[in-house]
C-alpha cells in the first residue's frame, strides 16, 4: 500500500563540521530497525558516508539520502555536508525538506557554518529543531549553552529536555512535557525519577516550556494565567501549533553515539512536525513565460511536479538524479516533461536510498523523495511536469566561487579525457566551474576553497586515472593610457606590381575606468575613403588585444582618427588595419601607459576576538577596508583586495579563525598596479616571453 503524504517526514540534518550529522543519521537508522549494527566515522562504515574520498578525509562530502520508518511515519533524512568548503551544498537541500534539524554541539556553536546554514533554512520558511549532540562528556552548564546559543545565532530555542546527570556525569535526559527521567544504557532508555538536586532546575525550565506554548493560543494562556499549569496534552497541543506557526524552535539535548536521546527526537519529529502537504503549495512558471506563476498543490491528485534537487556520479551506475515529487505521483515506466529543456524524459527504474544501498519502488506520492538513474538529460534543478501541465520550479542559486587553480595533463595525450571527467565532475558539482581562459589558454577549476579543489583533483588522478599538475592562474591584468597623444601610422611596401600603402593619424585620450573602448571618426573631406574606416577600427581594436608594457589587453581608452591618406591603387583593408596598429603603439608609447589589475569586492565574516588578525592580513595583501558591521559576537567585514594578492587566502582564514571564519568574493573593478610590483611584473611577463 502507498505511503500518504501525510505520513511523510522530509528531514535535512545540518549543521558544521564535527557536529555528529553523519553519526546522528547512523543512530536513526540503527533505533528505528533500518541497520542492525551502528558504523563509525572513524573506520568508514556509515550508510551515508560511503564514497571512498568520504572513508579517507572522515568527512561528508555529498549528500546522502536515506529513509526508514518510525511509528508508522516513513522519515526521509538527508545528511549534509558541514566542511566550511562543500556546507553551501545544504542550499538545494533545504529548498526540497519541511524541517530542518540543526545539530549543534557545546563546542560547534559558534562556528560561522551553522549561522549561514540557519539563515538559508530561514529563507526557506522551514520548520526548525535543534538537537544538542555530544552531552555526554560531563556535567555542562546547560543554561551558559543556551545563552551562548541565542547569542550566536540570535534565536531563542525552547528546551524540550535538559540533561539527566547523576555523580557529576550526564547519563540521560529529563523529558519536560512528561517530567519524566530517561537513564540510557546501550541506547536503550528505562525511566527514572527525576533527583532531588534537579526538580528546582528543571521545574524552572518546565514553568519557561509552559509560558511559550501557552502563548500560542489565546484559551492556553487564559488557562495558564488562571491555573499557573497546563496538562501535558495542552502542552503538546500548543507546542505543535507553536512549531507548525514558526513560533517556537525546540531543543532537544542527546548524544548520537551513545544513541542517547535518539527515540525522543523520533517521537517529536513524528509528533510535531509537518508533513508534506503543510506547504500547502509550490510557485513556478510556465516554460518561457517568467511573468506568468503557476502554483501546483502538494497533493498526489494533482498533475505532476517533481524537482532533480541533486545529483551524484557513481563509477559504476552513472549519475544518480535525486528528485522530490511535489505533487501528482511518478511512476515508473512513465513518461515526464523536463519543462525547462522542452524534452520527455522516459522514467526507469524509481529507487528509495539508503546511502548507497537501492530499493526498488513502482511510486513516488506528492511530498516523497527517490531516485532516478541513466536519464537521458535531466540535471540538479530541471523540473518535471507534464506536457498538458507544464512548470518550472526556481533553480537554487549558488555563491560566486572564491578559489581558483589551473589544471592540465601531465600527458598531452589525456587532453580530451580531462575534458570529459571535468565536464562531468561540474554537472554534478554545483560549487565547482570549469572554464578555458581565452586569453592565458589555461583550464580554471574554481572552487568554495583549496580543499574543495583538492578533492576534486584527489578524484581525477584516483578515480579516472588521469595524471595532471596544478599551477597558479595567470592574473587578468590591464593595460591602458593616463594622457592623451597623437601619432602617425603608415604603412608602404612596394614589391613589384600592386603596392601597399595605408596612412592614418590617431588621437587617444584616457576614458574612466569600466568605460572599456570608443572609436571616433572624425575624418573630413574624404582623405582616408568611408569604405576603409572599419579596418582602420579593426586595426586599432586588434592593437588592443597586446598592450605595449607586457602584452596585456588595453582598456579605458578613446581613439579618435582625424586624418591621415590614401593610394588609389594600393590602398586596402589589410593596409589600414596595419597602418592603424603601427599608429595606435606610437601613441600609446607617448601617453604614459599603466598596469591595471583587478579587484576583488570580500565579505569575510569572523567572530569578534579574530577581528584584527583578520584586518591585519587582509592590510597586508593590499587590501582596503570598506566596513566593518557587528552581527553580536561576530563581524562581518567588507574590503576590496588585489586578486593577485588572494591565493591561499581560505586556508589562511580557517586558520586564523579556526575554521570559524567565512568569506565570499566577487570582481569590483580594475586599479592602477603600484609602480614597483607593476615594474616586477613587466619584467617577469618579458621573461617567461624570451624563454
Amino acid at each position: 500500500m502507498p505511503i500518504l503524504t501525510k505520513n511523510i517526514r522530509n528531514v535535512a540534518i545540518v549543521g558544521q563540521q564535527g557536529s555528529g550529522k553523519t553519526t546522528l543519521t547512523e543512530a536513526i537508522l540503527y533505533r528505528t530497525g533500518a541497520i542492525s549494527k551502528m558504523g563509525s566515522t572513524k573506520d568508514g562504515s556509515t550508510v551515508t558516508d560511503y564514497d571512498r574520498l568520504e572513508k579517507e578525509r572522515g568527512f561528508t562530502i555529498n549528500p546522502s539520502l536515506v529513509y526508514t520508518t518510525w511509528k508508522d511515519k516513513k522519515i526521509n533524512l538527508i545528511d549534509t555536508p558541514g566542511f566550511p568548503d562543500l556546507i553551501e551544498k545544504v542550499r538545494s537541500i533545504l529548498k526540497v525538506v519541511e524541517i530542518s534539524l540543526m545539530l549543534l554541539s557545546p563546542d560547534t556553536i559558534s562556528g560561522s557554518e551553522i549561522r549561514r546554514v540557519y539563515s538559508y533554512s530561514e529563507k526557506e520558511k522551514l520548520s526548525y529543531l535543534i538537537f544538542l549532540n555530544k552531552i555526554e562528556g560531563g556535567e555542562m552548564n546547560f543554561s551558559a549553552v543556551l545563552e551562548q546559543i541565542k547569542k550566536q545565532l540570535n534565536l531563542n530555542p525552547l528546551p524540550l529536555t535538559y540533561p539527566f546527570v547523576k555523580d557529576k556525569k550526564v547519563v540521560g535526559i529529563i523529558d519536560l512535557i512528561r517530567m519524566k527521567g530517561i537513564v540510557y544504557t546501550q541506547g536503550e532508555g528505562r525511566e527514572e525519577d527525576i533527583p532531588e538536586e534537579l526538580i528546582s532546575t528543571v521545574t524552572d525550565f518546565r514553568e519557561k516550556l509552559m509560558e511559550s506554548v501557552a502563548e500560542t493560543d489565546d484559551q492556553l494562556i487564559e488557562k495558564y494565567l488562571e491555573n499557573g499549569d497546563l496538562t501535558e496534552e495542552e502542552i503538546k497541543q500548543g507546542l505543535k501549533e507553536g512549531i507548525l506557526s514558526g513560533k517556537l524552535i525546540p531543543l532537544l539535548t542527546g548524544s548520537a553515539l551513545s544513541g542517547m536521546g535518539v527515540d525522543v527526537l523520533l517521537d517529536i519529529l513524528v509528533d510535531f512536525f509537518p508533513s508534506p502537504d503543510w506547504r500547502g503549495s509550490v510557485k513556478g512558471m510556465l516554460p518561457g513565460k517568467e511573468d506568468e506563476q503557476v502554483e501546483r498543490k502538494v497533493d498526489s491528485s494533482q498533475p505532476l511536479c517533481a524537482q532533480v534537487f541533486f545529483t551524484l556520479s557513481e563509477m559504476h551506475l552513472g549519475e544518480v538524479s535525486f528528485i522530490k515529487v511535489f505533487s501528482g505521483n511518478l511512476s515508473s515506466g512513465s513518461s515526464v516533461y523536463n519543462a525547462g529543456k522542452n524534452e520527455d524524459e522516459k522514467i526507469g527504474q524509481i529507487y528509495l536510498m539508503r546511502g548507497n544501498k537501492r530499493e526498488e519502488t513502482p511510486q513516488l506520492v506528492a511530498g516523497d523523495m527517490g531516485a532516478l538513474t541513466k536519464l537521458k538529460s535531466a540535471e540538479t534543478g530541471d523540473t518535471f511536469s507534464t506536457r498538458d501541465n507544464p512548470v518550472v520550479l526556481p533553480r537554487v542559486e549558488f555563491p560566486e566561487t572564491n578559489t581558483f587553480i589551473a589544471l592540465k595533463p601531465k600527458n598531452e595525450k589525456d587532453e580530451q579525457r580531462l575534458s570529459t571527467v571535468l565536464a562531468r565532475l561540474a554537472k554534478v558539482d554545483p560549487l565547482l566551474k570549469v572554464e578555458v581562459d581565452k586569453e592565458s589558454g589555461q583550464t580554471i577549476l574554481s572552487g568554495m576553497g583549496e580543499v574543495h579543489l583538492e578533492l576534486v583533483i584527489d578524484r581525477i588522478k584516483k578515480d579516472f586515472n588521469i595524471d595532471v599538475e596544478t599551477e597558479e592562474p595567470e592574473i587578468p591584468y590591464r593595460e591602458t593610457i593616463t594622457a592623451s597623444s597623437e601619432a602617425q601610422g603608415k604603412y608602404k611596401r612596394q614589391s613589384g606590381g600592386r603596392g601597399q600603402y595605408g596612412d592614418v593619424w590617431l588621437r587617444i585620450k584616457p576614458l574612466p575606468r569600466g568605460e572599456g573602448f570608443k572609436f571616433v571618426d572624425e575624418i573630413k573631406g574624404g582623405v582616408v575613403p568611408a569604405r576603409f574606416i572599419p579596418s582602420v577600427e579593426k586595426g586599432v581594436r586588434e592593437a588592443m588585444k597586446k598592450g605595449n608594457l607586457a602584452g596585456y589587453p588595453m582598456v579605458d581608452m578613446e581613439v579618435t582618427l582625424f586624418d591621415g591618406s590614401y593610394h588609389s591603387v594600393d590602398s586596402s583593408d589589410i593596409a589600414f588595419q596595419i597602418a592603424a596598429s603601427m599608429g595606435l603603439r606610437k601613441a600609446v608609447d607617448m601617453a604614459n601607459p599603466i598596469l591595471l589589475e583587478p579587484i576583488m569586492e570580500l565579505e569575510v565574516e569572523v567572530p569578534s576576538d579574530c577581528l584584527g588578525d583578520v584586518n591585519g592580513d587582509l592590510s597586508s595583501r593590499r587590501g582596503k577596508i570598506l566596513e566593518v558591521q557587528p552581527l553580536g559576537g561576530r563581524e562581518r567585514i567588507k574590503a576590496n583586495v588585489p586578486l593577485s594578492e588572494l591565493r591561499n587566502y581560505s586556508t589562511t582564514l580557517r586558520s586564523i579563525t579556526q575554521g570559524r571564519g567565512s568569506f565570499t568574493q566577487r570582481f569590483s573593478h580594475y586599479e592602477r598596479v603600484p609602480d614597483e610590483i607593476a615594474q616586477k611584473i613587466i619584467s617577469q611577463r618579458k621573461s617567461k616571453k624570451e624563454s
